[in-house]
């Protein structure tokens, strides 16, 4: 018996011997490549196939990772691979190495799921049945790089999504439009969706608003911080964005902010700081010391009248009294002193670029903490940004808090609070009514000679760049930058409460409640010694003495903007015998918006004190208001639904209607609550039988939409307007009085733009090549335009709903992967955008001196052709039959008329000559990005062609002054030297009288003339980055799961048609504004 139980115990411990001989132990950790976070739930397992292929019979083996992403796993002796899988990525093959135990595993996301939903701010629809035109995009740190804000680093990102940065001051928004412009007079940018909440606030300033350029307005996603976002969808067509109502002509961007996952605590860190190197403005090609010298004693010695005492030269030579001297005799006639003197100041140069701007330095640091259980997840962040500009005392600061959580109360119900906190303070210089004191403006007036500061260190005042000579009313900027300041500080908090109830896998149950409050605050303070001081105290004179007390002024704007918006929907869908899928939502909104304004003035302002003076206002018609508030608020109310039907997962249908009503449209019941709508289809080519042999195409898939969008212009009104005012009606006596601005109109109502789209997508070769191509066409009626009254009527014109506009394009979306190996992938993205804008119908004035842009583009630019000079360098035009004819016979000037001209004012009209578009119809970006092992480098470029600038005339012609500083273009200009060129020569009224008057009394004449139009076609290098990804083990051994680094350049370089004379295409038409800085940036991002 004994031997017996011995020889069955050998026996089990053989075959335990022998079970361990035949299994390795494997471990390791499976990450993502995204965010370089474990995975937790991914599969590692061996196939039945291999096991069976080895002897085993088992049907699989296999275990998930752990909270860490860790996983262990038994693997029998004799297999050779394994695999791990996880949702949303593609499975990956691991080789087995002899002698090898750990193996760390990183998945990538799968093509096939990427956007395999696609949020739509109401709806979250599955990719495979959207028949709609949507772009979507996710927000990475490698994706947004250097950018502050979203709205910058969605540049060249999106095909039909063009995007302008009217000013590169710090803070400064961008202007974004979607396939076009949709309004004329309402707002013409789209409407940003946070999480489901459509936000308020979007004010861009206009770039006509020229001398306050830099002085930012405010999106309304300003406040938000890059950081916290997790994805942006750009719905463009009706079929997207006519659930939205009359908001969504336009289109709309819905942004997906991040929340929090199930497992244990992650906390990221990431910083930011930026290098951006000071001004260069040697581009503005400005004349040196003794080109500007030489100009002034040419045109004193040749007599040119126009404002002759401006210019140090002038004051050299007349307070020497060697005026008459020279002139008669020229610079021999001058004595050693006056000679000795100008060639000093031909030997002083300013280097204005290297005292007025600054090299300049941002920092941003970013940590959030999320994580969460199968109950409940949280999301915390907290972000700081401060941007320097490259003009001292320009900066833009934030300040971002975010909360969100969600909680699953039971098996159906599920809750969910968000706060987004933002404080922001923008510091800016004070703007005069000239842009004097916009420093990129005074660069280009500023004499290259006059040197800011005398020998002793006080203040020399800059006396030729003011209209006004008055010594005591000069302008020195660093004086200015001392005692002005300009400070907006906006304080933003959105709130969303959201629930839904699940009854079942077809039919829930959600509602959504937004709080948005916006609080604005600027203040202006100018001390007595400051030049917009000064200038205050000139526009405010009595008999040729200031009213206003003594000191300087302060000035304050608050104005505060609430929304409150509460949204309820009923969604339920079905599958009836797997081949039938429906869903339908139904749903209903109601928003309401208060805004508040309140401004106020003091003078006599102490900055120790804090106290102004009482104003005494000689008279009554002097008086100007010190204070003065506004209210305003707004109602809407909707209903709205969607449908969708799919069969076979080849054919979707879908639909949507809403029902829109507000307190903005006219009193007119007929009017109200009218329908937008939309239909939709797409046809899944690749699921069909015929195409089961082309194992090759990933997917087909034919799209067509058609429907009606809404536009709601919020600076008209249904009702008689007017502005209230106090006139003088006899000395010693007023009358409260009320200018009437508007006629009322009940039959105002939304403005709305029909839309079609037809569009395909195609994928290739395992998505290496995703190829999407949409054509659109956009026609706009019931704009809101001007129309000509009656003068019995009262009123000049009439606002109505009558205009119409047209957009038409072509967008093209390509994303390839071009090579993917085991250590280097290499992919490249392009999209193309061509947009064909046409105003149907928009009234024109009859006495208007300038062509309309109905048949053109919104943007269009019309010019005076001409046809060279004459032999006196006066302008030549094109006539009607192509001959050349001079000014008198162009404009049919009446001789010694004093300008006066003999044409109609449609005659004038006629002489224009359309040139292009302000706004370019081919827009796009493409970049490429190359990984190896853990190097990254991307280059992202964006491009913008066929678009025309009208440049802002280097000199005039009738009125030059010689005080001011200028671009050598004035050396190229004609004289009986030099005849070669395209440049007019200075126009004297003692030759040619009735041209003189003509270009003197018309401005606008030679500002038109066609020399001054130049091309606006341009690629930019958005930003090149190159990142670099600490090895696991190593990140692990200081407490990290992944750490990044990385260095970016952002807008290096810029190619293109030529940009003379200007700092960047983008601002060329506008001597004003800051162009977009060039920059280096350094980034750390940190997971633990």
């Amino acid at each position: 018996m004994k031997r017996r139980l011995s020889v069955v115990f050998l026996l089990l411990i053989g075959t335990l011997t022998y079970a361990l001989a035949a299994e390795r132990q494997v471990e390791g950790v499976v990450i993502s490549s995204e965010d370089k976070l474990p995975l937790i739930g991914a599969s590692v397992y061996v196939t039945a196939e291999d096991l069976k292929k080895n002897g085993n019979n088992q049907s699989t083996i296999g275990v998930i990772t752990d909270i860490d992403g860790k996983f262990s796993i038994s693997i029998p002796d004799g297999i050779t691979r394994f695999y791990c899988s996880y949702v949303g990525y593609d499975v990956v093959e691991i080789k087995l190495i002899p002698g090898k135990k750990q193996y760390d595993i990183t998945l990538q996301p799968s093509a096939h799921m990427l956007d395999a939903v696609v949020v739509t701010g109401y709806q979250t629809v599955e990719r495979r049945k959207l028949t709609a035109a949507v772009s979507k995009i996710d927000i990475s740190d490698q994706m947004v790089g250097a950018a502050k804000s979203i709205d910058q680093a969605l540049t060249g990102q999106i095909a039909g999504l063009s995007v302008s940065n009217i000013s590169g001051a710090p803070g400064a928004p961008a202007k974004i439009r979607i396939r076009g412009t949709s309004s004329l007079n309402g707002t013409q940018d789209p409407l940003w969706v946070l999480d489901g909440i459509p936000l308020e606030g979007t004010n861009i300033p206009s770039m006509e608003v020229l001398k306050d350029i830099d002085n930012v307005g405010q999106t309304a996603i300003a406040g938000l911080n890059p950081a916290d976002i997790d994805n942006i969808t750009v719905l463009k067509d009706a079929a997207a964005t006519a659930i939205y109502g009359a908001r969504a002509a336009n289109g709309v961007i819905v942004i997906t902010t991040k929340k929090g996952k199930v497992g244990k605590p992650v906390i990221n860190f990431s910083s930011k700081l930026t290098y951006s190197p000071k001004l260069n403005i040697d581009r503005l090609n400005l004349l040196n010391s003794e080109e500007k010298v030489g100009l002034e004693l040419d045109l004193l010695e040749s007599g040119y009248p126009y404002r002759e005492t401006k210019g140090e030269v002038y004051r050299i030579i007349s307070g020497l009294g060697e005026l008459q001297n020279f002139k008669d005799g020229g610079w021999n006639a001058l004595s050693s002193n006056a000679q000795g003197a100008i060639n000093r100041l031909k030997a002083t140069n300013t280097d204005w670029s290297d005292i007025l701007f600054r090299d300049a330095f941002t920092q941003e640091y970013n940590l959030s903490l999320s994580g969460g259980s199968e109950k409940a997840t949280y999301y915390t962040s907290f972000g700081y940004m401060k941007e320097n500009g490259n003009i001292p005392n320009v900066s833009a600061e934030r300040l971002n808090l975010v909360m969100k959580t969600s909680y699953k109360v039971n098996s159906i119900l599920k809750v969910g609070a968000s706060m987004f906190a933002n404080r922001r303070k923008n510091s800016t210089y004070l703007p005069d009514d000239r842009g004097l004191t916009n420093p990129i403006y005074y660069s280009r007036l500023a004499n290259p000679y006059f040197t800011p500061y005398d020998a002793n260190g006080n203040y020399n005042y800059d006396v030729d760049v003011e209209d006004d000579t008055d010594m005591d009313f000069g302008l020195n900027l660093f004086e200015e930058r001392k005692n002005t300041s300009n400070e907006t500080t906006i304080n933003g908090l959105s709130s969303i409460f959201d629930a839904e109830l699940r009854f079942d896998d077809r039919f829930k149950i959600t509602t959504q409640l937004g709080l948005q409050l916006d609080k604005t605050s600027i203040e202006k303070i100018a001390e007595e010694e400051s030049y917009v001081m000064r200038t205050e105290k000139k526009n405010h004179r009595n008999n040729g003495v200031t009213y206003l007390p003594e000191g300087g002024f302060h000035k304050a704007n608050e104005n505060s903007l609430s929304q409150l918006t509460w949204k309820a929907m009923g969604e339920y869908r079905d599958t009836y015998n797997d081949i039938h899928e429906f869903e339908i939502m139904v749903g209903t909104e109601i928003r309401k918006t208060w805004e508040e304004k309140l401004y106020s003035a003091g003078y006599g302002f102490d900055r120790k004190t804090l106290t102004t003076k009482p104003i005494i206002f000689p008279e009554e018609s002097q008086a100007f208001k010190l204070h003065e508030k506004a209210h305003v608020e707004n109602a809407y109310v909707s209903a709205f639904s969607t449908l969708s039907y799919s069969l076979l997962n080849r054919y979707t249908l879908g639909g949507s209607i809403r029902f829109d009503g507000s307190d903005l449209f006219g009193v007119d019941k007929k009017y109200r609550y009218l329908p937008l709508y939309s239909v939709s289809g797409l046809w899944r080519i690749s699921q069909e039988p015929f195409m089961a042999n082309a194992k090759w195409i990933d997917n087909l898939v034919v799209r067509a939409s058609y429907g009606l969008q809404g536009n709601i212009d919020k600076n008209t009104s249904p009702y008689l307007l007017g502005n209230y005012r106090i006139e003088n009606i006899l000395p010693g006596g007023s009358e409260d009085m009320i200018d009437v601005s508007g006629a009322p109109n009940k039959k105002l109502r939304w403005e709305k733009t029909h839309s079609v789209n037809a569009g395909f997508d195609f994928a290739v070769l395992n998505q290496a090549i995703n190829l999407s191509v949409d054509y659109y066409y956009r026609k706009g009626v019931d704009l809101i335009g001007t129309q000509m009254l009656p003068l019995e009527t009262g009123f000049e014109m009439l606002t109505v709903n009558w205009a119409s506009m047209q957009n038409q394009g072509v967008e093209v979306a390509l994303s390839t992967r071009n090579i993917h190996t085991k250590n280097f992938m290499w992919t490249t993205n392009f999209n193309f955008a061509y947009n064909n804008n046409k105003i149907l119908k928009e009234a024109l004035r009859e006495d208007a001196l300038e062509p309309g842009r109905e048949g053109y583009p919104v943007g269009a630019l019309f010019a005076l052709k001409t046809a060279g000079l004459d032999e006196e360098g006066y302008p030549m035009f094109e006539g009607k039959d192509g001959k050349a004819v001079s000014a008198m016979e162009f404009f049919k000037l009446q001789e010694w008329g004093f300008g006066a001209t003999d044409l109609t004012a449609r005659e004038r009209r006629e002489l224009y000559t359309y040139v292009g578009t302000a706004d370019c119809p081919y827009t796009g970006g493409f970049n490429n990005t190359f990984t190896y092992k853990a190097f990254e480098l991307g280059v992202n470029f964006s491009f913008d062609f066929g678009g025309k600038v009208r440049s802002q005339p280097t000199y005039s012609i009738v009125d030059f002054d010689k005080g001011r500083n200028t671009n050598r273009d004035i050396l190229n200009r004609w004289t009986p030297e030099n005849t070669e060129t395209i440049f007019p020569v200075l126009l004297s009224q003692n030759e040619r009288l009735d041209e003189y008057m003509w270009y003197s009394n018309q401005n606008e004449i030679y500002r038109n003339l066609d020399i001054w139009i130049r091309d606006l076609n341009y690629v930019r290098l958005q930003n090149i980055r190159l990142g670099y990804t600490l090895p696991t083990n190593f990140s692990r051994k200081l407490g990290m799961t992944s750490a990044t680094i990385a260095i970016e350049g952002r807008n290096l370089l810029v190619f293109g048609s030529s940009y003379k004379n200007y700092l960047d295409p983008e601002t060329m038409s506008n001597a004003y504004a800051t162009p977009a800085p060039k920059s280096v940036t350094l980034s750390l991002n940190l997971n633990f």
